[in-house]
C-alpha cells in the first residue's frame, strides 16, 4: 500500500534543497512505499505562491532567505491548510537568528531547528526517537497525516455514541463555538492516539474509539480497539487529561499497585506519556484484554447471570484484592482524622441538606417522616464527626488502615467478556494506605446509586423507600437486604456484603467484632455522603443516599452500645 505525499522545501540554495530532499526522501523509504511529490522555492513570493495553488502536508523551509524571513510562508501555508500541514524552520546561522525558534513558533510552525547540528541523514544513535534525522522527521510527517485520515491504510473512527461527542467537545472546549470546539477536540484526540498507540507497522489499520467513564481531575477514559489485516484485534484504554503531573502520579503508583497485585488483574501503564502541546492535554494508554467492558454495563448486559456476577466478585474481592490487606501494608491512624471530612465535602453534604429537606419529608417526595432528626445527625457527623449519641472516648483512638485501590468503582473495574469473564482493573490513581473499607464501601454504594435498577425507576420517588431500605441493608445485622432474584448487580452486592468477613479479613483486624462493625456502617454512611453528594446525581437518588448514611450512622451508634 502506497502512501503519497506532497512537501515544499524553500532555500536560496539549490544544494541545500537537494540535500533536505535525500534527507526526507531516506526517512520516508524506512516508513514503507511512499511515494513523496516536491515543489522547491528560493524566495518568500514563490513559496507564498505555492502555498496557495498546492495542498502541501509538509514544509521544511530555511528561515533567513538572503533579506527576508521564511515568516510569510509559515502563514500562508497554516491559513491555507489549517493544521493539515506539518511544517518545519531550519537555519543554518542561529547565531545571526537568536529569536528565530519563538518567532517560528508564533507565526504559526510545529517546530524550528538549527539544520547543520540537529537536521541529519542518520540518528545520532540506535534506537532514538526524538532526534532530527530523516525517520524521525518523516515519522512526524506521518504522524500529522494519520492525525488528518491522509496516510492510506490508517483510519480513526470515533465510536456515534454520546459519551464520545461529549469528549470531543470537552477536549475542545474552548474556543466556544459548538462546531469549533468539536473540530479542535476532534484533532486534540486524534493526534494523542496517533502519539500514543501508532505504530511504524500500520498498514491496513483502524482504530475505533470508545468512551469508557470519566477520570479523575476531569480526564476522560476510552476504549480504543485497532484493527489491523492479517493480525489479532488488540484493545487499549487510554487516558486524556490536562493534568500532566497527576498523569505521571498515576502511572507510578499504578507501578506500586501492580507490585502489591502480583497478578494479572491490574492494567499496566507500561507506555510513555504523551502530549498535544498546543492544547496542554497528555494521554497515557495501556493494553486491555480483548472485548473488555465496564463492570456496570457488564452487570446490564442481557447474558449476565446471577451465578456469573457472584464468581466475578468472588475472583476480584476473595482473589486479588485481598492481597493489598496483608499485614505488611497494615498502620493505624488516629479515628479521628478518619472522621474528619474534608471543607469542600462538608459543604457539599450541607448544601445537599438545604436542598432536599422538604422533599425528603413530604408525601409527594420521599416521604421519610423522620427526615429532620436524620439531617440533625448527618449536620453533626460532618460538623464534628459525632454518631449519635455516643461519648468520643467509646469510639477508641486509632482505626487500622491498610493498602487498598483507592477508588474501586463500577468504571474502573473492567470485565473480560469473550468467553469466562474475568475482572481487570484500571485507574490506580489513588492506590495507597486507606481505612480498610475504603474500597468495598466505595463499590457497593457506587453500585447502589450508579447500576442498580436504572432508568425510569432511578427517577421516581415512590421508589425511594424500598431502596433506602435495600442501602441500608449493606450490613447481615439488619437482615433487610432484599435482592431482586434475577439480576446480576445484586447477586455481586450480596456476594461483597454476605462475604465480607471473609473478603476482608475482618477476623484478623480486632479482637471483637464490635471493633470492625461500627467502622463498616461508618465507611457505609461515608460513601453514601461522598457519592451522594456529587453534582448532576438525580435527586432521588441524593435523597436515598442522604437516608441511607443517616440510618448507617445510627446503626453505626446500636453497634458501640451493644
Amino acid at each position: 500500500m502506497r502512501t503519497r505525499a506532497r512537501g515544499l522545501v524553500v532555500d536560496n540554495e539549490a544544494a541545500v534543497i537537494l540535500q533536505v530532499q535525500d534527507i526526507l526522501d531516506y526517512g520516508f523509504s524506512q516508513l514503507g512505499e511512499w511515494e513523496v511529490e516536491y515543489k522547491e522555492a528560493s524566495t518568500p513570493t514563490d513559496a507564498v505562491r505555492l502555498a496557495r495553488e498546492v495542498d502541501f502536508d509538509f514544509a521544511v523551509l530555511d528561515y533567513d532567505l538572503n533579506d527576508e524571513t521564511c515568516l510569510p510562508v509559515v502563514r500562508e501555508l497554516r491559513k491555507h491548510r489549517k493544521d493539515n500541514c506539518y511544517i518545519l524552520v531550519v537555519t543554518g546561522e542561529s547565531k545571526k537568528n537568536p529569536n528565530f525558534l519563538k518567532r517560528s513558533v508564533e507565526a504559526g510552525a510545529d517546530d524550528a531547528i538549527i539544520r547543520d547540528n540537529q537536521l541529519t541523514m542518520y540518528p545520532a544513535f540506535e534506537g532514538d526517537r526524538n532526534g532530527w534525522d530523516g525517520e524521525n522527521l518523516a515519522r512526524r510527517i506521518r504522524e500529522r497525516m494519520r492525525v488528518q485520515d491522509r496516510e492510506d491504510g490508517f483510519r480513526i473512527v470515533f465510536a456515534p455514541e454520546a459519551g464520545v461527542q461529549s469528549m470531543l467537545h470537552s477536549l475542545g472546549d474552548p474556543p466556544g463555538e459548538y462546531r469549533d470546539a468539536m473540530k479542535r477536540g476532534d484533532l486534540i484526540a486524534r493526534t494523542l492516539i496517533v502519539k500514543c498507540l501508532g505504530t511504524d507497522d500500520d498498514a491496513g489499520t483502524s482504530l475505533t474509539v470508545r468512551h469508557l467513564a470519566p477520570g479523575r481531575s476531569g480526564a476522560h477514559v476510552c476504549k480504543v480497539v485497532r484493527v489491523q489485516q492479517g493480525q489479532p484485534k488488540e484493545s487499549f484504554v487510554l487516558k486524556i487529561g490536562l493534568d500532566r503531573a497527576s498523569l505521571l502520579a498515576e502511572k507510578e503508583a499504578n507501578r506500586r499497585a501492580g507490585r502489591a497485585l502480583r497478578s494479572q488483574v491490574l492494567v499496566r501503564l507500561d507506555r510513555e506519556l504523551r502530549s498535544h502541546e498546543q492544547s496542554g492535554y497528555s494521554a497515557i494508554a495501556a493494553e486491555l484484554a480483548r472485548d473488555a467492558v465496564t463492570l456496570k454495563d457488564w452487570l446490564h448486559h442481557r447474558d449476565t447471570t446471577t451465578e456469573q456476577a457472584t464468581k466475578l466478585a468472588r475472583e476480584l474481592h476473595r482473589g486479588h484484592l485481598r492481597e493489598l490487606l496483608q499485614p505488611a501494608l497494615h498502620e493505624s491512624r488516629p479515628v479521628s482524622q478518619w472522621l474528619t471530612m474534608s471543607p469542600v465535602l462538608r459543604g457539599r453534604v450541607l448544601d445537599a441538606l438545604d436542598t432536599y429537606a422538604q422533599v425528603w419529608h413530604d408525601d409527594r417526595g420521599a416521604g421519610q417522616a423522620d427526615a429532620e432528626p436524620m439531617a440533625a445527625v448527618l449536620r453533626d457527623f460532618v460538623g464534628t464527626g459525632a454518631l449519635p449519641g455516643v461519648a468520643p472516648k467509646r469510639l477508641g483512638k486509632e482505626v487500622l488502615h491498610a493498602g487498598g485501590f483507592g477508588d474501586l468503582h463500577s468504571g474502573n473495574i473492567l470485565v473480560q467478556s469473550v468467553g469466562e469473564p474475568h475482572p481487570l482493573l484500571i485507574d490506580a490513581s489513588q492506590y495507597g494506605v486507606h481505612h480498610w473499607a475504603t474500597d468495598t464501601t466505595r463499590l457497593l454504594v457506587d453500585l447502589v446509586l450508579q447500576v442498580r435498577r436504572p432508568g425510569i425507576e432511578s427517577m421516581l420517588w415512590t421508589g425511594v423507600a424500598a431502596e433506602a431500605g435495600f442501602a441500608i441493608g449493606l450490613c447481615d445485622c439488619t437482615g433487610s437486604l432484599k435482592p431482586d432474584p434475577g439480576s446480576p448487580t445484586d447477586a455481586y452486592i450480596v456476594e461483597l456484603v454476605t462475604e465480607r468477613v471473609t473478603y476482608l479479613c475482618l477476623d484478623d483486624l480486632a479482637p471483637r467484632r464490635v471493633d470492625w462493625h461500627w467502622q463498616w456502617h461508618v465507611a457505609l454512611a461515608r460513601e453514601f455522603l461522598r457519592q451522594g453528594s456529587r453534582p448532576g446525581l438525580l435527586p432521588t437518588r441524593a435523597v436515598l443516599a442522604l437516608t441511607a448514611a443517616a440510618r448507617h450512622l445510627q446503626q453505626a451508634a446500636e453497634a458501640l452500645a451493644d
